[in-house]
């Protein structure tokens, strides 16, 4: 039980010092690999990596700004402004 703990203890901390970083690589990597994968053989799957590339790239964006206060990049900002807003607001 204590290991569990301790083990959930370290990957919060691991996600919330390297997450930003790690899912904005990952997030550009998706992206580059789904366009290079619907350029080449026109599958339909290259939407869904660019979908889950920009998604995951926008998470670690948010994951700085929560971190240090700023937004990495104006582009992201941008876009979680359009995003926070078109989503529905619950009043608790």
């Amino acid at each position: 039980m204590i290991a569990a703990i301790g083990v959930a203890i370290l990957a919060v901390a691991g996600i919330w010092i390297f997450g930003g970083l790690l899912a904005r690589w990952a997030g550009v990597l998706l992206v580059l690999v789904g366009s290079v994968g619907l350029a080449a053989t026109g599958d339909a799957n290259g939407f869904l990596l660019v979908a889950i590339g920009s998604a995951l790239w926008l998470v670690g964006h948010l994951l700085y700004r929560l971190r240090r206060g700023v937004w990495k990049s104006v582009l992201a900002e941008r876009l979680c402004l359009v995003v926070c807003r078109s989503a529905p607001r619950i009043d608790l």
